[in-house]
């Protein structure tokens, strides 16, 4: 299966698996719609060495739809009522969002956990080729 995927520090691709972040900053907007496979990123910009434990990392962690991405700014500016294209969302909901932080807000929707695949990650949207096995709700 081949798919897009994008590399996301941790905790933040744990946050965007487990359902309670669905909204994913970036400073660039992104074309493309569709799956999107998260990666969880080895790096340590925002947890140290031992809290990364508690983590998976160099790998999928998840599978999302890529359903909008907007930016902060103009968000700002329209009617916090608006609904957001190709979304069940309106801008109020995704501004009130405990991670939205911009400058770019991707918005994220129908999020399955997948069973860990380990795999390089990349810069910007990469294709991801592999096989994926969603979890069944209440797995871990």
């Amino acid at each position: 299966m081949t798919m897009k995927a994008l590399t996301i520090s941790q905790p933040y691709a744990s946050l965007i698996a487990s359902g309670e972040k669905w909204v994913e900053n970036r400073r660039w907007p992104a074309g493309y719609r569709g799956p999107l496979a998260v990666h969880a990123g080895k790096g340590t910009r925002y947890l140290d060495r031992d809290e990364l434990r508690a983590y998976p990392t160099g790998g999928i962690v998840a599978v999302a739809d890529l359903l909008a991405c907007m930016p902060l700014a103009s968000m700002r500016q329209v009617s916090r009522d608006q609904k957001i294209q190709r979304t069940d969302l309106t801008v109020g909901q995704v501004l009130d969002h405990a991670h939205t932080e911009g400058p770019w807000c991707w918005v994220l929707r129908n999020v399955r956990r997948v069973e860990f695949v380990p795999c390089r990650g990349a810069q910007g949207l990469w294709e991801f080729d592999g096989e994926l096995n969603t979890k069944r709700e209440g797995e871990d």
